[in-house]
């Protein structure tokens, strides 16, 4: 049997764990990064960067939700926004103490709402990630080499408008070392939203080529789920999906949560690290992000709306 501290936690997990597929923008005051929860713990509001489908993003990080509220001992909601602008701006309203942001959105929540990045994953030694091109075979097309040639004739398909692996890097490396701009070069060029969203777009034919994150493609092609596609080109790499804290979070919390992500590996969670596509998460900070400050001003993405 639970004993009574053991049970009210139990509770308190069942009880937010109801309320972890709700989208950010629908979130009560009361639920706020900072307030207190069931019995007085501290509820910390998380938001989740959709680059997946939202029930997928929020299930994604379900076991990470339970090892926080282990390490922190604090109530831990999960929520998910329509799209990356969405968390940014849930950010500078104050609906989020925690938030996974791809490495633009990230950039974008630092200068418009102070969010500061306190970890992040590494994968075989690198903390690096990577765009994927794929192509459709009716395309014709097996190098992005080719790409560059018949662009005129291709339908490109990015992720959402500040995704970092979905759009705005690919859009960074097709101008430099390409020459070619995505809006103008292209026969068209649309956005889908999530990376699984892109790889259905080229893969069910309605694209012929897409960039989506590389590690997101790699376990959609180890699930077998794609059909017939060609991969023709990984990009150089560069930094990506930070959890990043906001400045209303208090640094002894700050603290612990940073604690928790970081032995997850020596707690044994493997699942946890498995569902993120990293080895281990390390500690950082903004100086390791700059380096997207170029891309972010390259296309204008800090003007207000």
């Amino acid at each position: 049997m639970l004993d009574r501290s053991e049970g009210e936690r139990y509770m308190r997990r069942r009880e937010s764990r109801s309320t972890r597929r709700t989208f950010l923008g629908t979130v009560a005051a009361g639920a706020l990064s900072g307030c207190l929860g069931v019995g007085g713990t501290e509820t910390i509001t998380v938001g989740i960067v959709p680059d997946v489908d939202p029930d997928t993003a929020i299930e994604k990080n379900s076991l990470l939700a339970d090892h926080l509220e282990e390490r922190v001992d604090a109530t831990i909601e999960l929520h998910t926004t329509a799209d990356y602008a969405g968390l940014v701006q849930a950010m500078r309203a104050e609906q989020v103490g925690l938030a996974y942001f791809g490495g633009v959105s990230y950039v974008l929540a630092h200068h418009k709402a102070n969010a500061e990045a306190i970890v992040v994953g590494e994968k075989d030694g690198s903390t690096d990630w990577q765009s994927a091109f794929i192509a459709h075979p009716s395309a014709g097309v097996e190098t992005i080499a080719a790409v560059a040639e018949t662009a005129g004739e291709i339908d490109l398909v990015f992720g959402d408008p500040i995704s970092t692996s979905g759009t705005v890097m690919p859009t960074y490396f097709l101008r430099e070392e390409h020459g070619l701009d995505p809006e103008d070069d292209f026969e068209s060029l649309t956005h889908v939203g999530a990376h699984d969203a892109t790889a259905t777009a080229v893969t069910g034919g309605s694209g012929d080529v897409g960039a989506l994150n590389a590690r997101i493609y790699d376990a959609l092609v180890g699930e077998g789920t794609l059909s017939d596609h060609v991969e023709v080109w990984r990009t150089p790499g560069f930094p990506d999906y930070p959890w990043a804290v906001a400045p209303s979070l208090d640094a002894s919390t700050v603290d612990a949560v940073q604690t928790a992500f970081t032995t997850i590996d020596e707690d044994g969670k493997t699942e946890i690290l498995e569902r993120h596509s990293v080895d281990r998460y390390i500690e950082t900070s903004h100086e390791n992000f700059s380096d997207l400050d170029t891309a972010v001003e390259m296309m204008d993405l800090l003007e207000d709306e």
